[in-house]
């Protein structure tokens, strides 16, 4: 029997070794030189994958911003700049500039009469009219590109001198001011990746205060003989309103 106890101890070894072995294989480690992580606390709440989000780009500014000019052949009479910056997928703030002498009904048969662009072929003999205008821009299909609807603030001044003579005295002039709104509806062509063209058209109204002058006739009894009638203007001012641009967009 005494023969016996080493060899007893010796399996009672080998068989707590074999337990401990397949203990550790039940239960892998992390590789070598990789800590630990602390496994949670039983009873603990296992995370799960976040599910995929179909939400698109979050809304705000960056996603798409465009820049674009009026028409080059219209640039003796007329610069226009319009930047668009996209708030989403079909809706942009576009903010304007626009500076020019007259309308283009007016302007074109002056432009068909005379050899260029000179000075009185153009109405008005002298001065401008500016546009500055921010509004909201949808697009139905997506941002730039096929129909597009505009409702915008606008401030318009006038600073026009037209019939002037050789003394420098104008028969019609206007110093006006307009505050008031526009909508307009057009198309938009996505000739590229980059280059896309733009038209609407729709119309203003708004009020508007200041001072004019309007030439009335002829009175040749009467030096000069041109008749005028001038004062202060505070009135409801309705136009159409129009615009051609070729621009580049960026980010989209």
């Amino acid at each position: 029997m005494q023969k016996q106890s080493p060899m007893r101890r010796l399996v009672l070894l080998l068989a707590f070794a074999a337990v401990a072995t397949g203990t550790a294989r039940a239960e892998p480690g992390p590789p070598w030189g990789i800590p630990a992580q602390p496994a949670p606390p039983s009873g603990a709440p296992r995370g799960e994958p976040a599910a995929p989000s179909d939400r698109g780009p979050a809304p705000g500014p960056g996603l798409p911003v465009a820049f674009a000019v009026n028409v080059p052949f219209a640039w003796p009479w007329s610069l226009a700049f319009s930047a668009w910056v996209g708030m989403n997928d079909h809706n942009a703030i576009r903010a304007n500039y626009a500076r020019y002498r007259g309308p283009l009904w007016a302007i074109i048969p002056g432009m068909l009469e005379s050899d260029g662009p000179e000075e009185g072929d153009i109405p008005p003999d002298f001065g401008h009219t500016t546009d500055l205008s921010v509004g909201w821009d949808y697009f139905p299909r997506r941002l730039l590109d096929g129909a597009t609807l505009e409702v915008s603030a606008l401030l318009r001044l006038n600073r026009l001198r037209d019939r002037i003579d050789s003394m420098n005295v104008a028969s019609a002039e206007q110093f006006t001011n307009i505050y008031g709104a526009r909508a307009l509806v057009g198309w938009t062509w996505r000739l590229s990746d980059w280059w896309f063209l733009a038209l609407s058209a729709g119309g203003s109204a708004g009020y508007e205060r200041g001072r004019e002058k309007v030439f009335t006739g002829y009175d040749f009894s009467h030096n000069p003989p041109e008749l005028t009638r001038e004062g202060r203007v505070s009135r409801v001012a309705l136009s159409s309103e129009a615009y051609l641009r070729v621009g580049m967009v960026f980010g989209q």
